[in-house]
């Protein structure tokens, strides 16, 4: 199964990027490639949004077991409670980990867990051209001018990744002009 179709779980960094940045990237991510699943420790961490507010941008929130909750209790070397919950619900349910935490990245691989980073779901939405690359490098832009670990180099590379991606939808033309449904 491609990764645009797995469904996701997003941890606290991505959330809080997108929120700050915009918001109806999370309602696109849902209504065009998939669930979007957010555990309840990840919300109660989460300023920027309640738990009205995810479901009315159409992300679950997912009430953990109580096996879950204890074996993210008992800790897992280099990671929060929370972004514990992540993995364990990600494996659990062969979820798609959205973080841009490295510790939490390497965890969720050395568990066979999916990951993606927090731009590269916005390159599915451009591929699937429901999100425009001017609004997507836009929203890039915003988070790295929120977020001091978005670095220059992964906002330019992201850029450059779906420019090419209209240049090949293009035949090689360059528009500019994408469609969006937002």
């Amino acid at each position: 199964m491609e990764r645009s179709r797995v469904p996701l779980i997003a941890d606290a960094n991505v959330l809080i990027d997108y929120a700050d940045a915009d918001r109806s990237i999370l309602s696109l991510l849902v209504r065009h490639t998939g669930p979007v699943y957010v555990a309840t420790a990840v919300v109660e961490k989460v300023e920027q949004l309640s738990v009205n507010e995810c479901e009315r941008l159409g992300l679950t929130v997912v009430v953990p077991t109580i096996e879950q909750l204890l074996e993210a209790g008992q800790g897992r070397p280099g990671i929060a409670f929370d972004d514990a919950l992540c993995l364990i619900l990600a494996r659990d349910h062969g979820w798609c980990c959205m973080t841009n935490d490295k510790a939490l990245r390497k965890a969720c691989t050395s568990e066979g867990v999916g990951i993606a980073w927090g731009l590269e779901v916005m390159v599915d939405l451009i591929a699937l051209a429901v999100l425009g690359v001017e609004d997507g490098c836009t929203t890039a832009r915003r988070i790295r001018d929120n977020n001091a670990f978005i670095t220059e180099e992964v906002v330019t590379e992201f850029e450059r990744k779906v420019r090419a991606l209209v240049t090949q939808r293009h035949g090689g033309k360059r528009d500019g002009q994408e469609p969006t449904d937002r």
